[in-house]
């Protein structure tokens, strides 16, 4: 129950049907998800763990601001993990490895012909995946998995700061580097993404204001 739970409440938040700042309280999400309130405890605290939700001693639980710190550093280490991946998997890549990640990267490449924020964040994370699962370190595709909730949050209530005709300038050169099984080539694709393209993305969202709430 409490992962049933835990996964209603991390949609809700993403989603922004849970707006930053509102206050959480057990007994009334117990009812709403229509559970007891030790499940919803357990998902409030690894909400909290992974930052989604602020849990004030003896005080009160709210959805936690968007940090765009945190979004920043998440972005940071996303990149840095798959690139660990690349390193690894292109100079060993096969046929069907190959052919599994064009099928990822063209979902990914619909995704933002259609500007479909979810998908496109959907996508992205299953091609970093799928790096790692090729590569046969699962310990890499924990930590993408773990950083998932806080960049979609971001996403969702960022979407009018995405740059689609750069994004879509990425998927291009992507499956581009994939088919041509060029490591340089991808790892360079990937750093623009990364350390261009996404740091630029949260610029624009700060700028325009995202929901940050921080007072009590």
């Amino acid at each position: 129950m409490s992962d049933e739970a835990y996964a209603r409440l991390q949609e809700a938040i993403i989603s922004g049907e849970l707006r930053p700042g509102e206050r959480l309280r057990d007994y009334e999400l117990a009812e709403r998800l229509g559970t007891s309130k030790t499940p919803i405890r357990h998902a409030l605290d690894r909400l909290a763990d992974h930052g989604l939700v602020e849990m004030q001693r003896n005080r009160y639980t709210r959805v936690a601001p968007i940090d765009l710190d945190r979004v920043r550093n998440a972005v940071d280490l996303f990149g840095d993990i798959w690139i660990g991946s690349v390193r690894h998997v292109m100079p060993v890549i096969q046929d069907d490895d190959v052919a599994y990640l064009t099928d990822l990267a063209d979902d990914m490449s619909r995704s933002v012909k259609s500007r479909d924020v979810t998908g496109f964040g959907t996508a992205l994370r299953a091609i970093a995946t799928g790096f790692a699962r090729i590569e046969g370190n699962a310990a890499r595709a924990v930590i993408i998995e773990r950083l998932g909730p806080q960049i979609r949050r971001f996403g969702e209530h960022s979407r009018d700061a995405f740059e689609w005709d750069k994004i879509e300038a990425f998927t291009v050169a992507m499956r581009e580097a994939i088919n041509a099984r060029d490591a340089v080539q991808t790892r360079a694709v990937l750093v623009t993404l990364f350390d261009d393209v996404l740091p630029a993305t949260i610029d624009r969202a700060e700028v325009a204001g995202v929901d940050i709430i921080d007072e009590d």
